[in-house]
């Protein structure tokens, strides 16, 4: 069926897109400067968190030097009496002192060449060895008298979780003659990070630098200790910084503050809640976003109102201009417009030195067919019989229009004698295969259609044809078809 161009809404088209940029640049300025001002709250935040964690992190390091002082304290004691029972015994009371008044550390041991225990500030243990552990295996293994900061284990005296530093004995003649341990709770530094007021979804986590797992964590889980967690993000670049990230453990989106020790391999993380960070940020954007919904709502209100009556008129406008260029009974185009069209095509034909063809179609008896059946019928199975033709003809290029009465008319561009016939051909056998019912209509007794089929090359030498010329000579291949007995298709001779 014809669907003619129609005239561009440019009015309401135009209004519409004038209103929707005006809106979108408010909305743009207004998001971009929201935006920026998070980004500021953001940075400011992290920036807060990147000095705490550096607080935190010098108040590990204290607490792991004041292990350090007592170990090496204890290792020249140990290394000037020896480590017979009777000494172990004499420096007990030592041992106790020296640990009782510090809360960051829970034991102080002494373990013996062959991993046994041989002296501790935590007294009724003795049958605990410790030749398995990685303080004892480094310490046997290697001369180096540096301290060893171990992995975060089981207490060797209990069974909480606890971090361990450790310093090696050597006997006179340089060999390996034991241990010193220190263990420190984590939960030493979990109760020391939470006098810091980070809200009620903030953390602060420790862990180790060599193998990743947490050592400490606040707020406290003791599941959560040991865990191994990804550190690239935290090791990747400066010492200390700061980034967002989604906690393994709970599932918060936190923004944190960082800070690699020198000295020992801990990176304390200390983080806020996102959305409690945000909390005042989120609230003054939710009442600018407001504000700015209203705005934008009037006016994009305003604006499609105007816009929508622009287009009422021009629909109408472009209504009548469809009805002026449709037949109202098959949808397709009407006389007026074809005879437009096939000058058009005409012209091209010429310029581009192509083939055009126009295929004239008849219904068979159709006077006889409104006649016996009515007329209510008749318009109905003109309209079945355009629908047939209009798909039959169903190139971008090929226009069909209602020439007058039951004569519809088919113009083919760029299409030689042989496709039009092969396009006619196809038309007629799908009309006779709707099997309309049409007893004035013999032999077949059924709707069927006849066409004219005319070829002409406008631009071909010695050509004196003009478009009005191919109605004509279709006419005449149409009449032939006629009277060689109906529903079939005639080719007019080249003229």
């Amino acid at each position: 069926m014809l669907s003619p161009p129609r005239k561009a809404y440019s009015s309401s088209r135009g209004l519409k897109i004038f209103v929707a940029v005006i809106c979108l640049a408010i909305v743009g300025l207004e998001g971009w400067r929201d935006w920026t001002e998070r980004e500021r709250e953001c940075l400011r935040i992290a920036g807060e968190m990147q000095n705490l964690a550096k607080s935190l992190a010098q108040h590990a390091e204290d607490t792991f030097n004041l292990a350090d002082v007592i170990l090496v304290d204890v290792v020249d004691r140990l290394e000037y009496r020896g480590t017979s029972p009777h000494e172990m015994a004499a420096m007990a009371e030592f041992f106790s002192e020296r640990i009782q008044t510090l809360q960051a550390l829970k034991t102080l041991t002494v373990y013996g060449e062959d991993g046994s225990l041989l002296g501790s500030s935590l007294p009724g243990h003795s049958r605990v060895n410790v030749k398995d552990t990685a303080f004892f295996r480094h310490h046997a293994a290697s001369p180096d008298r540096k301290w060893f900061f171990g992995p975060i284990i089981p207490d060797p005296l209990g069974s909480d979780w606890v971090l361990t530093m450790s310093r090696r004995i050597e006997k006179r003649d340089g060999s390996f003659g034991g241990i010193v341990q220190v263990s420190i709770p984590p939960r030493y530094f979990a109760n020391f990070f939470g006098r810091i007021d980070l809200g009620s979804h903030g953390a602060v986590v420790m862990f180790s630098t060599t193998d990743g797992r947490i050592l400490s964590r606040y707020p406290y889980f003791e599941r959560a200790l040991g865990i191994r967690t990804s550190t690239s993000e935290w090791l990747a670049g400066t010492p200390s910084g700061s980034r967002s990230y989604v906690s393994p453990i709970d599932g918060v989106s936190r923004l944190a503050g960082y800070q690699r020790n020198h000295v020992y391999p801990i990176v304390v993380v200390s983080a806020v809640s996102q959305q409690e960070a945000l909390r005042n940020w989120t609230l003054e954007f939710q009442i600018r976003s407001l504000r700015v919904a209203i705005l934008v709502g009037i006016i994009g209100l305003l604006g499609w109102r105007l816009a929508r009556e622009l287009l009422r008129r021009e629909q109408a406008e472009a209504e009548l201009a469809v009805l002026a260029a449709t037949d109202g009974l098959t949808g397709l185009a009407n006389r007026r417009t074809f005879d437009r069209q096939l000058e058009i095509e005409w012209l091209r034909a010429a310029r581009d030195g192509t083939p055009l063809s126009l295929l004239l179609i008849d219904v068979d008896q159709f006077k006889s067919y409104n006649d016996l059946y009515g007329h209510q019928q008749g318009d109905e199975c003109l309209r079945r019989v355009a629908s047939v033709i209009a798909e039959g003809a169903g190139r971008p290029g090929d226009f069909v229009a209602r020439y007058g009465g039951e004569e519809i008319v088919v113009l083919l561009p760029d299409t030689d004698g042989e496709g039009a016939a092969q396009v006619a051909e196809m038309i007629r056998a799908g009309v006779q295969a709707l099997t309309l019912r049409h007893e004035a209509n013999p032999p077949s007794h059924t709707l069927t259609i006849s066409i004219g089929s005319v070829t002409q090359s406008p631009a071909a030498k010695g050509s004196h044809t003009r478009p009005s010329s191919l109605i004509d000579m279709a006419d005449k291949a149409l009449y032939r078809a006629k009277q060689d007995g109906r529903n079939r298709v005639s080719v007019a001779s080249a003229a």
